[in-house]
C-alpha cells in the first residue's frame, strides 16, 4: 500500500510517493522543489549515506537517495545483480518527478548507476540538469582492481575489499556484520564489474568529483569522462582518500551548491589548475 514519506511537519507534503519497494527515500521533503538531487551510493551502502546533505543545501533543493533492494529499510528484498536492472528500478521512481529539475548524484559504484540513469532520462525527453560522479573511473577504462572480485571466496573478497579501501571504515570489521551485508555487496560488485556502458556523449553537463589520494580512480584519467557528454566536463579534486565525501563533506556540499545553482560563499586557499579539455579544481 502507498503511503506518503515520514516527517516531522505533518502539514508539509510530500514530494515522492513511498511504497515498500519504492527506490527513492526522502528525509526532509520540500514543497515545490525547484531542483531534485538523486543521490546513488557506493556498493553496499544505502540512502542514509545522504540523510543529511539536505542541511547543507539550498531550501529548493529536495534530496532524494536512492534505496535499492538488499539494504536499509528493503534489507529483506533480494539484491538486484545487474546494472540494467538497478537504472530501469529506479527510473519507475524517476519518471513521475517531472515537476522539477533532476540533477544526480552517484559516488564509486553509484557514479555509474547515475550514468544509466542520465542516458535513460535522456531518451524518455527528461534530460538531467546536470551529471555528478564521484570517485568513479570513466566506465570504458580498466579497472584498478587486480581481479574481479565478486566471485571471490568469502575471505579472499573481505581481504580485498580491506586492501582496496572500497568500503567505509569499519563496514567489514565484525564476522557478524560481514555475512549480514556481503550478500548485498557481492550483488552490487556484480553489477560494476560485469556492466559494459556503451560510450555515448549525451547533452548533459558531466562534473568529476575526485579524491587526490584515492587508490581506484586516477587523476590523470579523469579527463576520460569527456566521452561521456557533448559538452565540456568540469573536474574538482579535493584532498582524501576514496571517501572523500565523508571526509570533506562540507566542501563537496559548497561545490554541488554551486552545481545546482547557488555559488558556495568565499573561502581562502585551495590551488587551482585549468586544463584544456575540461576545467579542472583542486581543494586541499
Amino acid at each position: 500500500m502507498a503511503g506518503a514519506c515520514s516527517t516531522d511537519e505533518p502539514d508539509l507534503p510530500t514530494t515522492t510517493l513511498m511504497t515498500p519497494t519504492a527506490a527513492l527515500k526522502v528525509f526532509m521533503p520540500v514543497r515545490a522543489p525547484r531542483i531534485r538531487l538523486v543521490c546513488c551510493s557506493y556498493a553496499g551502502g544505502n540512502a542514509s549515506a545522504y540523510a543529511h546533505w539536505h542541511a547543507g543545501l539550498p531550501d529548493d533543493v529536495e534530496v532524494c537517495a536512492v534505496e535499492l533492494p538488499g539494504r536499509g529499510a528493503r534489507f529483506r528484498e533480494p539484491p538486484l545483480r545487474t546494472m540494467g536492472a538497478l537504472a530501469d528500478h529506479v527510473m519507475a521512481s524517476l519518471l513521475p518527478l517531472a515537476d522539477a529539475g533532476i540533477v544526480l548524484f552517484g559516488h564509486s559504484m553509484g557514479g555509474a548507476l547515475a550514468l544509466e540513469l542520465a542516458s535513460r532520462l535522456v531518451d524518455v525527453g527528461m534530460p538531467p540538469s546536470a551529471l555528478a560522479v564521484s570517485g568513479c573511473a570513466a566506465p570504458h577504462l580498466p579497472s584498478r582492481r587486480r581481479r574481479r572480485l565478486h566471485d571471490l571466496p568469502r575471505d579472499e573478497l573481505v581481504q580485498e575489499l580491506n586492501l582496496l579501501e572500497g568500503l567505509p571504515a569499519g563496514m567489514l570489521d565484525a564476522d557478524a556484520f560481514i555475512d549480514l551485508f556481503l550478500p548485498t555487496i557481492r550483488a552490487d560488485l556484480e553489477c560494476r564489474e560485469t556492466w559494459r556502458a556503451a560510450i555515448r556523449a549525451v547533452p548533459v553537463p558531466v562534473h568529476v568529483l575526485a579524491g587526490a589520494d584515492d587508490a581506484l580512480v586516477a587523476l590523470d584519467d579523469l579527463g576520460e569522462w569527456q566521452r561521456y557528454s557533448s559538452l565540456p566536463i568540469r573536474v574538482r579534486v579535493f584532498g582524501g582518500e576514496h571517501f572523500f565525501i565523508d571526509s570533506h563533506r562540507a566542501e563537496v556540499l559548497a561545490h554541488l551548491r554551486e552545481i545546482l545553482g547557488e555559488p558556495p560563499a568565499p573561502a581562502g586557499g585551495g590551488a587551482v589548475k585549468r586544463a584544456s579539455a575540461s576545467t579542472a579544481e583542486r581543494i586541499a
